[in-house]
């Protein structure tokens, strides 16, 4: 981001903040009246569900950065899943951000309002974990999946991931000798022996080591997209999964409201991957490119609970500003 302007943190300049919060990383930005970003910063995952550290992880990210905001919006994951987790969330988000109106709502409620820029259709978000969130014309919501990694998450990072190591794991042990090869080359690439008992001891010394093991499972989605760029079968065939069970949470969410028909967009890591893309599409039809990025749906938030006047062309100057932001950034793969 080195052609974006920092803030110094002693500014007072008018602005408002967003905060996209997921399982791997979290995210803030803070843009000015004239739809400038001003600062943005990314750090570690702030899931309260599986990240002990979350309270700390939004204050390091915040702090710097909350001088003159005149509003704040949040996206989180986890968010609205469990009601005493979510009074310690707004406890303590009210103490980041106390002086100007907050919001706060789950990270793919947030990605939608970008997405679409408030208005209709389904917003499918797979990151580290996966949901479906549809809003209807008149403003009803109906949310699908976004279970967890234990019970659900179809299609995301960490189904792709875990996915990815179960196959290998059974190709190593003889179940699955149709993945023999994919097991090879996915050894290979994590640097590991490719035959037992060296791989298995190599595998669990690996997932044992991990700090965030849900975060370092999901970061396999990467390598299992490269292979399947590189031409490895198995490797496309579970990507094919992974757009199967997407596809569902489209449909689903759309069967929701039958009279309407809801175009989709999609937020998340998993939508790096050109694969997974091709296949939704061919399911659910062309997606929507999104008008913001997930934070822009908070900020678009956050600056209406301001008072700003968020008119087209305000909006297509933050799009223009994200746009900057993502070529100033590189480019990554499924996770």
């Amino acid at each position: 981001m080195s052609d974006l302007p920092r803030l110094s943190v002693t500014s007072s300049l008018p602005a408002v903040l967003a905060v996209d919060g997921g399982g791997t990383k979290t995210a803030a930005i803070r843009v000015g009246q004239d739809g400038r970003i001003q600062d943005f910063r990314v750090t570690g995952g702030s899931n309260p569900f599986d990240q002990p550290a979350w309270r700390d992880v939004l204050a390091d990210l915040v702090t710097p950065i909350r001088a003159g905001i005149q509003a704040s919006a949040f996206g989180l994951a986890g968010y609205g899943e469990n009601r005493a987790m979510g009074q310690h969330i707004q406890t303590h988000l009210q103490s980041l951000c106390p002086d100007a109106p907050l919001s706060i709502s789950n990270d793919v409620d947030m990605a939608c309002g970008g997405a679409f820029a408030g208005g209709a259709g389904v917003l499918l978000l797979s990151g580290t974990g996966s949901i479906a969130w549809a809003q209807n014309a008149e403003g009803r919501s109906q949310r699908v999946g976004g279970w967890g990694s234990v019970f659900g998450d179809e299609g995301s990072a960490y189904w792709l991931g875990r996915m990815a190591l179960e196959h290998l794991c059974q190709a190593l042990d003889g179940r699955r000798p149709e993945a023999a090869e994919f097991a090879q080359r996915l050894c290979t690439h994590m640097d590991w022996p490719t035959t037992n008992p060296e791989a298995m001891d190599a595998l669990l010394g690996w997932h044992a080591e991990q700090k965030h093991p849900r975060s370092a499972v999901a970061q396999c989605a990467r390598l299992v997209d490269s292979m399947a760029e590189e031409g490895c079968q198995h490797a496309r065939f579970l990507l094919t999964q992974a757009a199967t069970e997407l596809a569902r949470s489209i449909q689903t969410a759309r069967a929701f409201f039958p009279t309407e028909t809801l175009p989709w967009s999609y937020a998340g890591s998993v939508f790096n991957s050109r694969s997974v893309l091709a296949d939704l599409t061919a399911v659910c039809g062309a997606p929507q490119a999104p008008v913001l990025p997930p934070l822009g749906g908070g900020i678009l938030r956050a600056a209406r609970s301001a008072g700003w006047a968020v008119t087209t062309g305000w909006i297509a100057t933050v799009a223009q500003q994200f746009a900057l932001l993502a070529s100033s950034s590189p480019a990554k793969g499924a996770a």
